[in-house]
Formats: structure tokens, sequence, C-alpha cells
């Protein structure tokens, strides 16, 4: 096994005992009587309760997917075309995974407060679903960080028909998208305690998905001034 996913899977096993440990100390902790909120929109609010004997089953949610996705994780880069590549940019793929960890692992813990409160602080506050988002912030300004040191794969990047069919509009589309994502995570922290309303829920989606999406149109026009992207046009059946 590669020491870089004998580490993840170190991050993963971790994040699954502390979301678990999370999961059994909430549920123990829940009121026998009464409504539990176990859902918040994006305005802070409390939109759906349960009672104690379901609410376990949300706060397995996450310990399930913490174990699915660390398991995920491990299996592409046995199983990805160019696993050569993901082991060379190995540095950004482990910085991906730890980060998503420690993400579950902080989402959980916003899950259990918001259950355990009470009254207004449990119905109307949004300090949790802005610690969150902030959280998913920080996350998209470490992911940014580590894109410009990808190389070409196709389970991890920014994936369109032109990066993939050429190193150097790969290269180049991760050299604009690093930064373009570390912008976007950094003005998603801030509208996290500035925004309100549905609009503090979305502000983060729409800067991600436009710093994708001009990368992804940026990898066209690299793509067709490269001297790598007609590699392989010659064969034939």
């Amino acid at each position: 096994m590669k020491p870089f996913i004998r580490t993840g899977l170190i991050a993963s096993a971790i994040a699954f005992l502390l979301t678990s440990g999370i999961a059994l100390t909430t549920w123990n902790a829940l009121p026998e009587t009464g409504d539990i909120p176990v859902h918040w929109g994006s305005d802070g609010q409390a939109d759906q309760f349960a009672s104690k004997s379901d609410a376990w089953v949300y706060l397995l949610i996450l310990p399930g997917t913490v174990l699915l996705t660390g398991l995920l994780l491990a299996l592409v880069p046995a199983i990805d075309p160019r696993k050569r590549n993901i082991d060379t940019g190995r540095r950004a793929y482990l910085a991906t995974w730890v980060g998503v960890m420690t993400l579950l692992t902080f989402v959980q813990g916003g899950i259990a407060f918001g259950m355990l409160g009470t009254g207004e602080d449990t119905l109307y506050s949004d300090t949790m679903v802005r610690l969150v988002i902030a959280a998913c912030g920080a996350l998209f300004i470490v992911i940014g960080n580590y894109l410009p040191k990808t190389r070409s794969s196709f389970m991890f990047g920014i994936r369109t028909p032109w990066t993939l069919s050429s190193d150097i509009a790969w290269e180049k589309t991760h050299r604009l998208a690093g930064p373009l994502f570390m912008v976007a995570g950094a003005l998603g922290m801030a509208g996290a305690f500035l925004f309100s309303g549905i609009w503090l829920g979305l502000q983060l989606s729409v800067l991600v998905v436009s710093a994708a999406l001009i990368a992804a149109v940026y990898s066209y026009f690299v793509w067709r001034k490269a001297d790598d992207r007609d590699a392989g046009s010659g064969l034939t059946i």
C-alpha cells in the first residue's frame, strides 16, 4: 500500500471514530420526549424534526458517508487509467482527502450542536450553517492551492475532453483553476458571515460553479493551441 493511501485511510479511520463517537454521545444526551431538530434550511432555521427513536438515523449519515468516501478515495488510485499521475500529484490528492474528512467531522459536530440546542438557539440561530459554509470555503482554498500540482487524471481535477486529451491543456487549466478556487473559497468564507436568507446557502455554490465553468471554457481555448492535442489521432482499428 502506498504511503499516501495509508495516510488517507488513517485520516478516514480517525474521522469515522470521531463522527461515530459524536453520534453516540449526542443520541445518549437527547431528551426522551419532544421534537428534535434534524435538518436546517439555508437561513439556519430548523425545518425538519424527529423523535429520539428516529434521530439516530440522521446521526449515522455522516459516519456512513465518511466510511464510504474513505473507501472510494482509497480505491480510485488503483482503478484510474492514469494512476501514475495520481501518484505524482499525491500531495494534492491527500490534501483533498484529509480536508474532506475534516469537513465531514466538523459537519457532524454542527449537527450535534443543533440537535442538543434548545429554544431559539436551535430554531432560529444560523451560527451552525454559517460555520459549515465557512468550513466548505476553507476546503476549496486548500483544493485550489494544490490544483496546479495535479497531473492528468480521469477521477481528480478539472476533467474536460480537452484537459484529458492534452497534458499542456491540463497544466495551463489547473494553473488558472487553482487561484480561481482559492478566491471562490475566500469569498465564500466571507459571504458565510455577510449574507442571510437564501443567498447564505447559495453564494458559495455560485462562486465555485463559476470558477469551474471559467476553467472549463479556458481549457478549450488552451487545447486549441496545445502542441500535443493531436497525439494518437493516427490510430486506426
